[in-house]
């Protein structure tokens, strides 16, 4: 379990807030939705861009790490979505030592990001 100020270090509240704020009756289902398919779909999204990487697809790679960007960005996933940018751009670039050295940190900061939306879904869900 995450402390408010780790989790505060891992997601931007401020996101969640303001998804939260969507519903008229407080009702999160919007956020809880989105965190599940965050949930469902990002370790896929992960391994391509790892798989892509390893195998110089570079196309491959780029295409995961733009959707991730954009649903990890959608939850406050700050994190994930800053290392998905670069990771964006070193693939773009062709660059496969920088696309390396970023990869474990795209799998590592996914899984901070998982643990603690899977912590805000808990909450929602009790």
């Amino acid at each position: 379990m995450f402390s408010e100020e780790n989790m505060s270090d891992i997601l931007d509240q401020s996101v969640l807030e303001e998804l939260l704020s969507y519903a008229d009756d407080g009702d999160p289902e919007l956020l809880t939705d989105l965190i599940q398919m965050f949930l469902d779909d990002g370790p896929s999204k992960v391994q391509a861009v790892l798989d892509g990487i390893a195998s110089g697809d570079f196309e491959k790679a780029e295409r995961a790490a733009h959707s991730l960007k954009g649903s990890s960005g959608n939850l406050g996933a700050r994190h994930v979505q800053e290392i998905c940018e670069q990771l964006q751009h070193s693939t773009r670039n062709h660059e496969l030592g920088r696309s390396r050295e970023l990869a474990p940190r795209l799998a590592q900061d996914y899984a901070a990001a998982e643990a603690a939306l899977k912590q805000v879904l808990a909450r929602y869900r009790d």
